[in-house]
């Protein structure tokens, strides 16, 4: 549990009621990382969403010839773990999470978060429509040609 005053500044929870806050505040974790730890690993089982408050996290995934590529550095105010609450077949991550520097980050299961959005389906609306938004930008971003120099 943390207090709702350190949620009330982070972009992401910008749309959120001081009700709203206050009931995902509850289930929320601090938790701090050193650098070079992995939050996640791909296709390994989605448990928890991450909203990044300090530090940044790179997004990376392993080529097939093993060499490491960063897709994008999240900073504060940015999201991970998104694939926890987007139900699939096969409910894992599809990338890499890894601290660049030491983080501070609030970390929520995807078990209590979908609860909460159950009981609060504005809540769960807009929380899954700043998901969306975080998705299709990382997807252009991802997709997008580059130019030929």
């Amino acid at each position: 549990m943390v207090d709702k005053s350190i949620l009330r500044p982070v972009r992401f929870f910008e749309d959120l009621s001081d009700e709203m806050l206050e009931s995902i505040a509850g289930i929320a974790e601090l938790r701090m990382y050193d650098s070079d730890v992995y939050l996640n690993k791909r296709k390994r089982s989605a448990d928890y969403f991450y909203v990044i408050l300090e530090g940044e996290v790179g997004l990376q995934l392993e080529t097939l010839s093993g060499k490491i590529v960063r897709l994008e550095t999240i900073g504060a105010g940015g999201a991970i773990g998104f694939s926890s609450l987007v139900e699939s077949k096969k409910h894992e991550y599809l990338s890499d999470a890894k601290t660049l520097m030491p983080t501070k980050a609030i970390r929520f299961r995807n078990d209590e978060l979908q609860l909460l959005f159950y009981q609060n389906f504005q809540m769960g609306y807009l929380i899954m429509k700043k998901i969306a938004y975080i998705a299709r930008r990382r997807l252009v971003y991802r997709t997008y040609p580059i130019p030929k120099v």
